[in-house]
């Protein structure tokens, strides 16, 4: 839904009345008394929507946060990787020296941490780390005088081998390069370069074309008029269940990009 709270405001209105009016055509498929109809069907549908927007609610909290962290670990990841060499060493430079020794930090950054030496190598140009790119780089950086490796990268491939010339080897993905460094130190990359959003094109996205909340109202209007058509000839149960069902896919439009993770 959206987050203008007028519009959620009229997409539950819509919810609401969808539900009540599939409560009301199935109930009085079966009572013929209008009053008791409406009052059951009204504590029925104020059950249901009760529940759903409870979860609904919960759900859109969950999947805001979890969004927003993903979105800004792909940002930041770009930024870093758009970013210079130069300016790259400096932004790593700043975090680890406010808990780091910094022995060495132009063309190398080299830290002590616990009594060991680690050299900063940023293999941000690979999409997935793989263990030639690993053995490549070892021999690259074999002459340098240090204990271990801190290897910066987008993700590496599964089973490698993390122990190269007695040298220990931590891979920070871009995951652990957004907690770790730039979260939990509050500096970041500069990312005005990135004038463009990231979009990907998804299977699941094709399939929910026929769901888009824009088609909402003609899936309503459909079902209203087989709902009434129902309630006007009690006996032909076709209408029930198509209009139903259109009432149905109109609340789906609506509840569906809630709980989609873009």
């Amino acid at each position: 839904m959206s987050k203008f709270r007028i519009v959620n405001l009229f997409d539950k209105l819509f919810i609401s009345i969808s539900v009540f009016l599939i409560a009301y055509a199935w109930i009085n498929f079966y009572i013929s008394n209008l009053w008791t109809t409406f009052i059951l069907s009204l504590i029925f549908s104020f059950a249901c929507l009760f529940v759903l927007f409870y979860f609904m609610d919960k759900k859109q909290d969950k999947l805001s946060l979890n969004q927003k962290k993903i979105d800004n670990i792909n940002k930041y990841f770009l930024a870093f990787r758009l970013t210079p060499r130069k300016e790259k060493l400096n932004i790593l430079k700043n975090i680890l020296s406010s808990e780091n020794e910094i022995i060495a930090s132009d063309d190398d950054l080299i830290y002590e941490k616990e009594g060991k030496r680690h050299l900063v190598i940023i293999a941000t140009q690979y999409e997935k780390l793989s263990e030639n790119d690993l053995l490549n780089i070892a021999e690259q950086y074999a002459e340098y005088n240090v204990d271990a490796y801190d290897i910066i990268c987008n993700d590496t491939a599964l089973n490698i081998n993390k122990n190269f010339s007695k040298r220990s080897i931590t891979f920070i993905n871009k995951q652990k390069l957004y907690t770790d460094y730039f979260e939990k130190y509050s500096i970041f990359p500069d990312c005005s370069m990135l004038n463009n959003p990231i979009s990907k094109v998804r299977f699941k996205d094709i399939v929910k074309n026929m769901f888009l909340p824009h088609k909402a109202k003609s899936y309503f209007f459909c079902g209203l008029i087989l709902i009434f058509s129902s309630i006007i000839l009690p006996y032909h149960i076709y209408y029930v269940i198509f209009g139903s069902v259109l009432l149905a896919f109109s609340v789906a439009c609506k509840v569906i990009p809630r709980f989609s993770n873009k």
